[in-house]
């Protein structure tokens, strides 16, 4: 599939990139559904609010919009994928950046995972993850280019037949999915874990916080303790591949799906 590097199509990336070299960066992972690309304003909303937190320069957003078109016509108009990547671009070997430089940004395309569509209609099951999210405030809630926890716990999801990993920080606060935000259905409330130490705080989430009121849910996000999750009518994850996902167990204890787990999975394709 092909990638761009700032507009030109290229697979080469400068050995000197800090991206590379640091994880100096971050991205966002752009769903493409009929020939459109799904909720493209909170996706540059997040990266325009990363590079402002990572005192790194703005790109060209007219120029990224024309490379996004290009993907577009390389793409399957009917599921696929857009990856943006930014990073701090090569500014030499120490850890001291250059402040507000044009970043470097990288586009690349992708078939659209297909086993998520299986799982918007029967659900997913977690298991407990025994690694722990450390916590850092500076970076909580960015999608940063540094991702080795994330790989750590697709490593431990190997030894397990569930779907995904329930992940928890270092007291035992439950945060996510391991590439995922998590929403528990109680009632009338939706209860999604606060990120305001560790976890990605995920474009479909800022979606249905932004717009759940109109559909009469009560939010609440704030630090959910793991035994909450014994005493929820019903769960599901989002992304902005998967959109929303029932999870009907969670370690041993079965979970039902609610009906308006429907009516969220529609609400997050406009």
């Amino acid at each position: 599939m092909p990638t761009w590097v700032d507009g030109q199509r290229t697979d080469e990336l400068a050995a000197a990139d800090r991206g590379l070299n640091l994880g100096d960066g971050h991205f966002s992972t752009l769903r493409v559904s009929g020939g459109r690309i799904v909720a493209w304003p909170l996706h540059r909303q997040r990266l325009q609010h990363a590079c402002g937190r990572l005192s790194m320069g703005q790109p060209d957003w007219t120029a990224l919009q024309h490379t996004l078109d290009q993907a577009l016509s390389h793409c399957d108009p009917a599921e696929a994928v857009i990856k943006v990547v930014i990073t701090r671009g090569c500014q030499g070997r120490g850890y001291d950046p250059i402040l507000d430089r044009p970043p470097t940004v990288i586009v690349s395309t992708f078939d659209y995972p297909k086993h998520y569509l299986n799982w918007q209609q029967h659900g997913v099951t977690l298991v407990t993850a025994r690694l722990r999210l450390g916590a850092q405030p500076a970076l909580a809630a960015m999608k940063t280019l540094g991702r080795l926890e994330q790989v750590l716990l697709r490593r431990e999801l190997s030894q397990y037949s569930a779907d995904d990993l329930l992940v928890l920080d270092n007291d035992g606060r439950v945060i996510e999915a391991s590439a995922a935000n998590l929403f528990l259905i109680r009632g009338q409330r939706l209860i999604t874990p606060s990120l305001a130490r560790c976890g990605v705080a995920g474009v479909m989430r800022h979606q249905l916080l932004r717009s759940a009121a109109d559909h009469d849910w009560t939010l609440e996000v704030r630090d959910v303790a793991r035994d909450e999750l014994q005493h929820c009518d019903a769960a599901f994850m989002t992304n902005a591949l998967m959109g929303a996902v029932p999870v009907i167990r969670i370690d041993d204890r079965p979970v039902p799906i609610s009906p308006s787990i429907s009516d969220i999975q529609r609400l997050l394709l406009c």
